[in-house]
């Protein structure tokens, strides 16, 4: 049956390819479209790409594309050694949390889409406005947008187990009683470990996040906290203020301190694989935590049997949603690139059809997935539980066009598409941040948060007795410096772009 099904797709195959054979007897070249990305390819990656570059022929595009995957072990370092040894390949996923675009484009390793773009008015107009202001720098476009969720929900949210909640006695999250917010972390701490055997703790994210939470319960919000260091609070007027100078921050610290004397915080949160917290989550061991999500409540009803939902609150919901950047992940032409628009050529294809889309992303219908009505799907796997083909929609994904796994609550959908009706914009929402100028104070700034912020904001030691040596050694590693060319970048950026204090007020 295998065998036949492989013939009837070959042929299939073949069939369709027809009309790309009579492009290339016309002569024409077909040139590769390698595409840079991190993790590791699915495990019938070579079927399902090669369906992809059938239909791309089909279709009378000249290129022919390859996954390049990176494993995220390894990924910094292969990735900088592929830019600085001029590696050919035509297409890079971009991640601001990562290595941002404006450091990608000021070292040279992306170009501006800029010259090319008149030429796919079509993928130009799948993204808004301020998608495509999200890959702005130094005035032109250095990327196209991935708009494979909704950011209006990104900042502030935390998830929780609201059958936990309902069972420690709380019908419904005290969102705005910060010191019930705390008496229910312990109360589901205890039953967790009657219920798991496992120590349930509060999360971030990554450790470099700020409590955000904890930040819409404050006077002073709104307010963003840049995320990657954490070293600049942005307020909605458009000052610039050093966070860890702040009183935002000393609240933090006094908050964790308590959480962290507690036992709510793992007290080796500095130097875990951090990888154990989605494991541990995934048995249902988990105290409120600005991470995760609702489908991580599927997972724990597959993992261990528990019937149990996922939901994402707020604290103070009466204020406004947090709108932190347009765009979060992009794909950047390398400036390596034997045909500079070979990867624009790519993503106008893959945007052009829900068809397309769904190829790309996951494979053969019938082969590698089933379509369940217009957006959901179940995954077929190999003998070892693998998922067959599949590549992360976080990276190229449209949402229009994307699909949910079967088995996915309604909330967890809304949590992915949601729109805010009450939100304001962080003035450096658009603002890519160009550190080429200050190379060696964030270097020395990354390794002195580390050793001096990071024990104190998660509370393992007292802020008070503290914080003046951490800013003393954030001085002396070149934060004044490295703020004063942050505020030059941002009020040049302001000046150009004087709706951004409007959007923010």
């Amino acid at each position: 049956m295998k065998k036949s099904f492989a013939l009837l797709l070959a042929l299939m195959l073949v069939l369709l390819s027809v009309s790309g054979l009579s492009a290339l007897a016309e002569g024409k070249t077909i040139h590769p479209m390698r595409y840079v990305q991190p993790g590791t390819l699915p495990v019938d990656y070579e079927t399902g790409i090669a369906a992809v570059n059938e239909k791309l022929l089909a279709d009378g595009y000249d290129i022919e594309v390859e996954i390049i995957r990176i494993p995220w072990g390894e990924y910094d370092t292969k990735l900088n050694l592929m830019l600085s040894t001029g590696e050919p390949f035509e297409l890079l996923h971009v991640m601001q949390d990562v290595k941002n675009m404006s450091a990608l484009a000021a070292m040279g390793a992306i170009t501006s889409v800029d010259p090319y773009l008149d030429n796919y008015p079509d993928l130009v107009s799948k993204f808004t406005e301020t998608e495509w202001l999200g890959s702005l720098y130094n005035g032109e476009h250095y990327a196209v947008p991935c708009s494979w969720r909704s950011f209006d929900n990104v900042m502030s949210y935390m998830d929780l187990r609201t059958d936990v909640m309902q069972a420690v006695g709380y019908e419904q999250f005290p969102a705005d009683d910060l010191e019930s917010v705390i008496d229910l972390m312990k109360k589901s701490q205890d039953y967790i470990l009657n219920e798991t055997g496992i120590k349930a703790y509060n999360w971030f994210h990554q450790n470099q996040d700020t409590a955000h939470w904890l930040h819409r319960t404050y006077d002073t919000y709104p307010f963003y906290v840049e995320n990657s260091l954490g070293l600049v609070l942005a307020r909605q007027d458009g000052t610039i203020d050093s966070f860890y100078e702040s009183e935002e921050f000393k609240k933090d610290c006094e908050t964790y301190y308590r959480l962290y004397q507690d036992g709510l915080v793992n007290p080796d949160v500095l130097n875990m694989d951090h990888s154990m917290m989605y494991d541990d989550a995934s048995l249902g061991a988990f105290l409120p935590s600005q991470t995760f999500d609702p489908y991580t409540g599927v997972t724990i009803k597959q993992k261990t049997g528990i019937d149990t939902t996922v939901d994402w609150v707020y604290m103070c919901p009466e204020k406004p949603d947090m709108i932190y950047t347009f765009v979060q992940n992009l794909n950047g032409i390398s400036t390596t690139s034997e045909d500079m628009e070979s990867g624009l050529k790519f993503l106008n294809w893959l945007y052009a059809s829900k068809e397309n889309h769904d190829l790309f992303h996951y494979g053969i219908e019938g082969t590698h997935y089933t379509a369940i009505g217009d957006n959901k799907i179940e995954y077929i796997k190999d003998e070892n539980d693998n998922t067959l083909y599949t590549m992360d929609t976080w990276m190229s994904g449209y949402l229009p066009y994307m699909r949910f796994a079967a088995d996915a609550p309604d909330n967890h959908i809304e949590y992915m598409t949601y729109k805010s009706e009450n939100y304001v914009v962080s003035p450096i929402a658009g603002f890519i941040f160009d550190a080429s100028n200050v190379q060696t104070e964030l270097s020395n700034l990354q390794t002195e948060i580390i050793a001096s912020i990071y024990p104190i904001k998660v509370g393992m030691v007292p802020y008070e007795d503290n914080i003046d040596q951490a800013i003393s050694n954030l001085k002396a590693a070149g934060l004044d410096k490295y703020l004063e060319e942050y505020r030059t970048q941002f009020n040049a950026y302001l000046e150009a772009n004087p709706w951004v204090l409007d959007m923010a007020k």
